[in-house]
């Protein structure tokens, strides 16, 4: 939890420090990486670490806690999450590696790494999310959460949908509140994960 919580702090304030440089309403957060490039790494950083630290904690639980299998009755459903968390990981870390080009400029290689990999980020972490709430019994760790955990991963996918179409729309008509939009979305998908996150540390030794 700590990662992701560092990388909201860091994303906060990113917000205040580049207010005057980086819109948060037309430009991605993406962006803040020209005019902060130490601290944008740093918050995608925070976040992957915290993403595969809730994966590892994901798959500890599945070898060691019975009352998981219960949940889990089919078990390439619940391999498939650890993949979707993995895929989100990987995503987040090409995010960190290749920059977002920069406004106005031509498509570069780079630019378009970085696009898809989001792209494909955003939509496995919903994904991850869903399965992970299959329906189980009283003893899954999830179970006391599985609607507020499905209801933010599908406000996840209506975000990933209208980010995209925003993106695209934005093309021809860069008015478009592009920013707003991605920023909204974080901020789902960040609740999305401290949820996911909060059922670990509950069942966690003392």
């Amino acid at each position: 939890m700590t990662g992701i919580v560092l990388a909201v702090a860091i994303s906060v304030d990113l917000h205040f420090r580049l207010a005057g440089r980086v819109s948060p309403i037309w430009q991605t957060l993406s962006e803040y990486v020209y005019g902060a490039a130490s601290m944008f790494t740093a918050m995608c950083l925070a976040l992957t670490l915290g993403s595969t630290a809730l994966l590892i904690g994901i798959a500890k639980v599945r070898r060691e806690r019975s009352g998981f299998r219960d949940c889990a009755q089919d078990r390439a459903k619940l391999s498939a999450v650890l993949v979707l968390l993995g895929v989100w990981c990987a995503g987040l870390t090409l995010v960190t590696l290749f920059e977002v080009d920069p406004p106005g400029a031509a498509r570069s290689l780079s630019g378009n790494v970085h696009n898809i990999a989001a792209l494909i980020a955003f939509v496995a972490l919903p994904s991850a999310a869903w399965l992970l709430t299959k329906r189980g019994n009283k003893h899954c760790p999830w179970e006391p959460r599985r609607t507020t955990i499905r209801r933010l991963a599908i406000a996840s996918a209506t975000g990933v949908v209208v980010v995209l179409g925003s993106f695209l729309w934005s093309q021809v008509h860069p008015e478009i509140a592009v920013g707003l939009f991605e920023r909204l979305l974080f901020a789902i998908d960040v609740t999305l994960l401290l949820t996911m996150v909060r059922p670990l540390l509950s069942a966690a030794p003392r």
